[in-house]
């Protein structure tokens, strides 16, 4: 028990820590716990150590925050005592001091690092003198496969910090979009090591794979009016999940959906190897689903047109799109009976997150997402995005297959706090289901939505939803920004700065903000757009005050 004095200066000092601060404060008294239950020389519990471990990460999308705060987390369930920091808040000077140092960093534009990392990215690799023979280390590399310069900032950093000394405590480890599997084996490694002073080598699949749930769809609704002029298609998709018990997410979370080729597209792949007399073999059965379910036959990357350069030797252009079918027609196979050599070569599908839109107190045993149908030309082609299209066409009764993604950054404050909702489009996705919550919950403190669209008639998402929110009192502010309906385009951010006063007044006040939706170029208008309110309106540094609200996690984006 604290005397007074040290209770009211404890509570005072929490307040004022940030997010990340009170993670890692919980992470060390954790370790200061677990030492005292590990004083008994027979304690099977945890070995601690001495020197430092630290785990840092450099993210742009913000995919590299959120799973090292989701290993933290596990961390300390263990008893692991780690150090949480971005790197973009590192203190350079610090490495050569660095006992255990652990990196989660992503790859951007031609192989570069994120802008967060840059500084420590810089510093390695022209820091003629540095030598870190006293670390140890392990990077995990997120990338997207389907890119040339995979993975390449994590490459990078790995082989300079070999370089200048530092012990590789686990082999590099790249991840594709689907990073959740390779990132919970590597970090399974960690904890084994410090668990038994080892790498266990052997890691079993079946307890990092994303459990699979199955749903029924129950509803694919269009959200657009084509009747009165909208060019959009959004649908909202609701599904019947199969056994309930198996889900749990929160306001915030995502879906992971793996898309399934069409048949027709399949088959006409099919054509080029199968024989007459070889239609039902079970060979030809596992390589249509293969290609149906598991292989990715659109868009195929400079990676795999490379390979498949060098199986038929012949030159391939690749600045061009490509999809699979058209590529064996172009430029056939020799031994049309051998498709092995294609299974050997493929990129898998990837899996397409789309945030959840339902409440689970109040959509019970469904989950109900927003999709656009993404439509886009090439050439004289109108081509559809690849899972929004495959998930446009779902019927009432189709079975559909997905994971959870929990997102530990994009969350509900308590429910005395105010927030400002962002969204424009299918931004609004997360934010129905954030409303839906706190209606549930008899939430106390306010909320201001900011949606935006096309047309007022034809593209309002949700409308009577937000209307009734609006009534309720549910929703104190509305903000609608529908660009097309005047003259002169009005968006979001306009009407931020419509509301520039009052806006100021909330963020001044506690308010959290959030945004969700197009990262390019709506949330970096918006963020100008607030950067500008906190200089004019609240005579401040926009810079140091946003600094202040990320680190007290009041400022949250999920964009893309």
């Amino acid at each position: 028990m604290l005397s007074e004095s040290k209770n009211k200066a404890f509570i005072e000092f929490i307040k004022n820590s940030s997010k990340e601060e009170i993670i890692w404060m919980s992470g060390f008294l954790s370790g200061i716990i677990s030492s005292y239950e590990n004083s008994n020389e027979n304690s099977k519990k945890l070995i601690k150590f001495k020197e430092k471990i630290t785990l840092v990460y450099g993210t742009e999308t913000g995919n590299a925050k959120n799973l090292a705060f989701s290993l933290v987390k596990k961390a300390k369930d263990k008893k692991l005592q780690i150090k949480l920091i971005s790197l973009d808040q590192y203190r350079l000077i610090d490495l050569k001091k660095e006992n255990y140092f652990f990196i989660i960093i992503s790859t951007h534009g031609e192989g570069e690092p994120p802008s967060s990392a840059k500084s420590f990215f810089d510093f390695i690799h022209q820091e003629k003198d540095l030598r870190l023979d006293s670390m140890k280390y392990s990077v995990l590399a997120l990338g997207d496969r389907s890119y040339p310069f995979f993975c390449k900032a994590g490459e990078d950093v790995d082989r300079r910090l070999h370089e200048v000394g530092a012990t590789r405590l686990i082999p590099l480890q790249k991840c594709d979009v689907d990073f959740e599997d390779k990132a919970e084996e590597w970090f399974t490694k960690i904890v084994n090591f410090f668990e038994k002073g080892k790498i266990q080598e052997e890691f079993i699949k079946k307890n990092v794979k994303k459990k699979k749930i199955y749903g029924t769809i129950l509803t694919n609704t269009l959200l657009n009016d084509k009747g009165r002029g909208s060019n959009k298609e959004i649908h909202h998709i609701e599904i019947l999940i199969k056994n309930p018990d198996e889900v749990n997410y929160e306001p915030g979370d995502s879906v992971g959906i793996i898309a399934e080729n069409p048949s027709e597209e399949v088959q006409k792949i099919m054509n080029f190897f199968q024989n007459k007399n070889d239609n039902t073999s079970n060979k030809m059965k596992n390589m249509f689903d293969f290609l149906k379910k598991e292989a990715n036959i659109f868009h195929l990357s400079t990676i795999v047109l490379k390979k498949y350069s060098a199986l038929v030797k012949k030159d391939i252009p690749y600045d061009k799109e490509w999809d699979l079918f058209d590529l064996l027609k172009n430029f056939p196979m020799k031994n049309r009976n051998q498709p092995e050599d294609l299974v050997q070569i493929m990129d898998p599908i990837k899996p397409r997150l789309y945030s959840i839109s339902s409440s689970p107190r109040v959509h019970d045993s469904e989950i109900h997402i927003t999709v656009s149908r993404h439509q886009f030309q090439i050439g004289e082609k109108i081509k559809y995005g690849y899972c929004s299209d495959f998930l446009s066409k779902l019927k009432e009764g189709d079975i559909l297959s997905f994971f959870i993604h929990k997102n530990y950054l994009f969350k509900l404050p308590e429910s005395d706090k105010d927030i400002i909702l962002i969204g424009p489009g299918t931004g609004i996705a997360p934010f129905r289901s954030f409303l839906y919550e706190r209606e549930a919950i008899g939430a106390s403190g306010k909320n201001w939505l900011f949606f935006g669209d096309q047309h007022f008639a034809s593209d309002f998402l949700y409308q009577t939803e937000v209307q009734n929110w609006k009534k309720n009192g549910v929703l104190h502010r509305v903000s609608l920004a529908f660009s097309r309906d005047q003259e002169e385009k009005i968006y979001v951010q306009n009407k931020i700065w419509e509301n520039r006063q009052e806006f100021f007044t909330w963020i001044e006040n506690g308010a959290y903000v959030y945004i969700c939706g197009k990262k390019t170029p709506m949330s970096i208008d918006v963020e100008n757009t607030i950067y500008r309110v906190i200089k004019e309106i609240g005579r401040t540094s926009p810079e140091f005050f946003i600094k202040k609200m990320k680190e007290a996690g009041r400022y949250l984006k999920d964009v893309y």
